[in-house]
Order: structure tokens, then sequence, then C-alpha cells
């Protein structure tokens, strides 16, 4: 039974064991009866010992051990290593573990019920993009071909029937002391392999040797002195190509014998392992490859990102790498369905792909996220030249099923080894300066520096303080008059947010799109409108009409499907008449995404008798059509407009056209930020409705004032 402390890492081990069994890897190994066994396994966190993450069902073939008996025990395997195997078997695993690099080990496999022995070869892959130092072993029974070797030894002929019906080419080799060889006793499996009769090769070895790929020779002949050197067995994986043309993989394993004279002599085996190959290329694919676009994974690329980062650092010059993120991607799924944006997803990659040159690294490592590494760059200038290109290509429209689409893009940019020293701190740093390119508008680039990191880790504090905040009710409600632009007489309120941290003021210009960004708008809008209806109530028990109460809301409000409904309900719990509350939307959030919710939404609010305003108007994009549709009751004149009214002739002809077309649609109009008598003035010459702005008072949060206020405007 686990003991409590065990408990943990045998859930750990399961559900590693879970994931690893359901990859594209494992199901082409497992689903392919295979004659080897396939194994991974790991370094456990609890002891450090090696655990079996999963075996394939081939292992009662080889082991003599059921999956179900081994479990993730590797010791049930290695009691079954013959003893005089056990020494050598730990000195190349050793070896290859201080070295990361691949293994292989020929050993005996002991029998549990006949006693007989098997000899295999196992061959171990590491597994860097996993954690847990993990390795991909095949182990593969090849006791036929051993013992061939054997029976070679007892009987010529026996050898020569046995060696024919085996797979590859059997053949003795020996190196001669004076450095010639020779190939002699040869099976016919030679024409599989090299498409030549034995007597052929054992008369001229040269062709088969012409075939190897050049790059493989050297080592080759390194591997050979080195078993003759050393007596130990030869094994040795090697490329070549036929006269037929066809590319092969072959895998040789000798064992040596000296002899008398100084020669030494191989009892030797060759076979095709092309298709073993392709195996485990098709696993290495599918464990650093996006599967949608074919691009390199997360895993690949920081392998990759890795050892260019290196080279800069050993070289002394810099790399860049770019995060990229379509703008809006999220509209194709939304509109025309997930294979549509698949289809458009792997348009970008070979787009990206070709505006970049071949040593440069492209991956995708999210939903719509790409990154491009340039190992090598001269200068800011050859990035900007990147960037421009990789804008203009990804910015072509992409045609299918009869639509057009197309997509900006917005970059992070950093340098290395400037911007960091580590692929998790580049990447990190990226994603800031690509949040920055977002915050800016999109479809524009933004270098990263240290100024933008200390702007996201205060915007972190911000975020967290704001949750605190909103969940303690610590925020406050500031009022500002809104007045009849004739008279001056006393209309309503604007409810504006109000946060002090610390002793500190923030920016509603800096926590209300830190709230829309972090989720918290919903809960946030919540918290004042409630605020905002509490200190009306208060206000009109005092005796003097407060107006209407203009609060604003934002778009993750008017997307709930319920915000109607919590709006009267909450109506009702203080007492105020729908018709007394007035909600201000901006014309991004009336024509933006989820537009036909929010336009649903909006005529279920005025139903029940609320007011609706459309504030910064002028700033959008608001056609009549969009006025007509949403049915807004007022529209409110940006302060931008007003600022330079009677001096500059284009804000004027502005004004006058949205009073005028307000008027023909049977709205009001509010102007914002009027400030001195002459601006009040040319609202009154053009018949303005309201107007808004330190002129008539400033926004305050003290119930003390506006009561002062109220009765004073009573009174006038």
């Amino acid at each position: 039974m686990a003991t409590t402390s065990a408990k943990p890492e045998l859930d750990r081990r399961n559900a590693a064991r879970a994931r690893a069994l359901d990859t594209p890897a494992a199901r082409l190994i497992l689903a392919n009866p295979l004659p080897f066994v396939v194994m991974r396994v790991s370094r456990s966190s609890s002891d450090d010992r090696y655990r079996i993450d999963y075996i394939s069902e081939s292992c009662q073939a080889v082991w003599g051990l059921s999956r179900a008996q081994i479990g993730d025990n590797l010791r049930q395997l290695w009691t079954r290593i013959h003893p005089d195997d056990v020494s050598h078997l730990n000195d190349r695993l050793r070896a290859a573990e201080r070295g990361n690099h691949e293994w292989t080990a020929t050993f005996r496999i002991r029998g549990s019920v006949n006693g007989r022995e098997k000899w295999a070869v196992a061959r171990g892959l590491p597994r860097p993009d996993l954690p847990g130092d993990a390795w991909n072993i095949t182990v593969t029974d090849i006791t036929a071909q051993i013992q061939a070797y054997a029976d070679l030894q007892a009987s010529e002929a026996r050898f020569r029937a046995l060696a024919e019906n085996i797979p590859g080419a059997v053949f003795r080799y020996r190196l001669r002391v004076d450095g010639t060889h020779q190939i002699f006793d040869m099976t016919p499996g030679s024409i599989a392999i090299w498409e030549l009769p034995a007597e052929e090769i054992q008369n001229d070895p040269t062709p088969i040797w012409q075939m190897i790929h050049p790059e493989d020779v050297p080592p080759m002949l390194e591997s050979i002195d080195e078993s003759a050197r050393t007596l130990q067995p030869w094994h040795y994986m090697w490329r070549l190509t036929t006269p037929s043309g066809q590319f092969k993989w072959l895998e040789g394993r000798g064992l040596p014998r000296r002899e008398e004279n100084g020669d030494t002599v191989w009892h030797s085996v060759i076979i095709d392992v092309t298709t073993q190959r392709k195996k485990d290329e098709e696993i290495r694919r599918l464990a650093e490859r996006d599967e949608l676009t074919g691009l390199a994974n997360r895993s690949l690329l920081r392998r990759r990102l890795d050892e260019a980062l290196r080279q800069r650092l050993a070289d002394g010059g810099r790399g860049a790498l770019i995060l990229l993120d379509l703008d809006h991607f999220k509209d194709i799924n939304d509109t025309l369905g997930h294979d549509a944006g698949d289809i458009f997803l792997r348009a970008t990659a070979e787009r990206l792909t070709e505006s970049l040159c071949h040593q440069d690294i492209v991956a995708r490592i999210g939903g719509d996220e790409f990154v491009a590494v340039l190992p090598q760059v001269a200068d800011e200038e050859a990035i900007l030249a990147t960037v421009g290109r990789i804008a203009a290509r990804l910015g072509d429209e992409v045609h299918m099923e009869g639509h057009a689409l197309s997509s900006s893009v917005s970059m992070g940019i950093v340098l290395f080894p400037r911007d960091g020293q580590t692929p998790n701190t580049l990447l990190k740093h990226a994603d800031i300066a690509l949040f920055e390119a977002k915050a800016a508008g999109r479809q524009t680039h933004v270098f990263f520096s240290p100024a933008l990191r200390e702007t996201r880790e205060r915007r972190h504090r911000l975020a967290e303080a704001l949750r605190t905040a909103i969940a303690a009710d610590a925020l406050s409600i500031a009022f500002q008059p809104i007045v009849a632009a004739g008279s001056s007489n006393h209309r309503g309120f604007e409810a504006l947010a109000r946060w002090t941290l610390d002793g500190q003021p923030i920016s509603p210009a800096e926590f209300i799109p830190l709230a829309e960004e972090t989720g918290l708008a919903v809960p946030l809008g919540k918290v004042l409108m409630a605020r905002a209806l509490r200190l009306a109530v208060r206000l009109a028990a005092t005796g003097i009409d407060p107006g209407t109460i203009s609060v604003n809301v934002s778009a993750a409000q008017l997307r709930e499907p319920d915000f109607a409904a919590t709006v009267a309900a909450m109506l009702a719990e203080h007492g105020l008449p729908p018709e007394r509350l007035e909600i201000e939307v901006t014309e991004t959030v009336i024509f933006g995404r989820s537009a036909e919710r929010i336009a649903l939404t909006l005529r279920e609010l005025r139903k029940l008798g609320i007011r609706i305003a459309l504030d910064d108007f002028g700033t959008g994009y608001a056609s009549l059509a969009h006025l007509k549709r949403i049915q807004v009751d007022r529209l409110k004149i940006d302060q931008s407009f007003m600022r330079d009214v009677e001096t500059d002739a284009e804000d004027a002809v502005i004004v006058r056209a949205v009073i005028g077309l307000a008027k023909a649609l049977g709205m009001d109009v509010v102007a914002e930020g009027i400030e001195t008598h002459e601006q009040l003035a040319f609202l009154r010459r053009h018949g303005c409705d309201l107007a808004q702005g330190y002129l008539f008072g400033r926004p305050t949060t003290s119930e003390t004032d506006l009561v002062s206020y109220l009765n004073a405007a009573e009174h006038e």
C-alpha cells in the first residue's frame, strides 16, 4: 500500500503516463505492432530514480512480463538483465546521461519460465523537450542474429543455412595488421541491402563504400578502429544511396576476435533500419513541430533560440526575436468557423516563412501567436526591414470559399543578448512589448525597453490591488454636474469612478482599461453602479431633485445576457425610477465586437425606461444607420472638439454639425469639457441643450459639497 507521502508522487506519475499515452507520438507507436519494445522513462522528483512513463504491449514477447506486471517499476526489467552484462550496460548509460546523447547497448535477458536467455539490443534517445530527464528507449530481440554467430563457430554449414534466412546481410569482416581489409562469407541478404550479389562485394567491396554518405565515412572508420583496439562490440548507423537511387539507413553490429597473426575478425550483421528510422523521425517531428502549420513548436523554438543566444554571447553579435499576434483573429473563427481559421493560420505560417531568410527560425506557440527568430542581425534598420516585409505579406488577402480575409499584425521585438540571456526572459520581454503594441491600437510594433517592464510590473501590482479594492468595495464615486446650456440650470450628474491607493489617486484612464484587460470590468461596473445609485438616493432624501444620473458602462457589462435584469433589480433595490438613470456608452463599445449582443442589451434597457447616451461622439466611427439602429437618446460631444471651438474653424463646424444632427434625430446634446464663458456662449448661439465642465462644477466625492451645490442651484 502506498504511503501518504508517496501518493502525490504516484498521482504525478499516473498523470504523466496518461499525458504521454495521449499524444500523437504515443498513439503512432502503440497503434502499430512493432518487432521491438518501445518505452519512455523519466526521473522521479521524489526519489531521483528513473521510472517508466509508458511501455508498449510487445514487452511480453521481449521481456516475458506484461505491462501490468511491469507497471512503472524499472527494476522489474533491470532484474531480468544477465548479471555479467549489468556493468557494461551501466557504463553505457552513465556516459550517455553525462553527455545527454544517444546510447546503444547489447545484453542478455534471462527467461522466467524455461530459463532460456535472449539477446537484445537497446537504443536510447534523450528527450530534452520533456521534464525529468526523459528518454525514448527501444529494445529489440536479436537472439536470432546472435544465435547465428554462435552456430557459425560450431558449424559453417549450419550457420550458412540460418544466415540466409536472417533479414539483412551476415558476413565476416577482417581488418589486417597492415590496414587492408576483407569481406567474406557474406549471405545473399546483400542484394536487399546494396543491390549487389555477395560474390561481387567479396571480390571488390569498393562500391558499397562509395554508396555511403560522405559525412558518415570518417566516423564509421573510427568506430571500426575503436572496436579493433578495444575488442568491444562494433556498432554504427549510416546513410547510403543504392545504385537505383534508394536512400537508406543501415545499422551494423559485429563481435570482434583477435587472431594469432594480429588480424581482427568480426562476425557481423548489417540490417536495413530505414523504416524504423522514419518512425523515429516521425516521433521526433510530432514532438517538435506544430501539428497544424508544421512550424517549430514552443519546445523546438526554445532549443533553437538557446543555440542562437549562446552563439551571440560567444561572438559578441546580436540577434532579434519578434513575437507576432494576429489582430482580431477571433473574428474569423467566430464568423466563418474554426476550419476557416485553420486555413488562415496555415496561410499565415507560409507567408511568414516566405518573409524571412532561410537561417531564421519560425514557430507557432499559441492560437494566433507566432515567433520569428533572426539569429544574427546587423542593426535595427535590418530588423525594421524584416518587420516591414512581414507586415506587408501578412496583410495580403487570403481567399477561401468566396471570402477575402486579411488581418493586420501586432509585433513585440527584443534584441539578444541585450534584452535577455535566456529563452524564457526573451519571450517574457517580447510579450511585454507585444502588449504595448496592442495597447497602442494594434497593427504596429514595439521594441522592448526596461521602462516597458516597469510599466507591466506596475500594471500587475495595480491589477491585484484593484481586485482587492473591488472585493472590499473600496472605490468611490464622484458626481459632476450637467446643466442646461441656455439657463445653466441643474439637470443631473455624471457618475465618475475614483480610486485611491496608498493615499495616491489612480487615474481612471489607467485603472478602467486595466479592469477591462484583466476581466474585472463586470465586477467593477457593478460596484460603481451600486455606489452611484446609493448616492443619488441619499441626495434625493435631502428634498432636492438630483436629476438624471448618468453612469458609464463597459462592453463587458453589456455583453452579459442578464445585464438589463441586473440593473432593473438594482434600481428596485434602491427605489430609484428607471427614467432617472442614464447609461453612457462609447462609440467603440456599441460598434465594436459583439455589436449585436450589445445592441440587444441596450434595447432591453430602453424598454425599462432607462436613457442611453453615446459618449465621446465624433471620435469613433458611428454612422446614421448605427444611430437609428441603436436608438440613442443623447449625444455627448467630446471635449477635444470644444477645447478650441472659438478659434478652430474645423472644430466649430463639427460641433455645429453634431448639434444639428441630434436635433434632426430628436436627441439631446451634451457638450463636455466646458471651461470658459466663450465656449458656453458658442453653445447657446447654436442651440446646444446641455453642458458639462469645470465652468459649472468639478467632479467631487464629497456628499456635503454636492448638497451645497444642489441647494445653491435650486435658489438660482
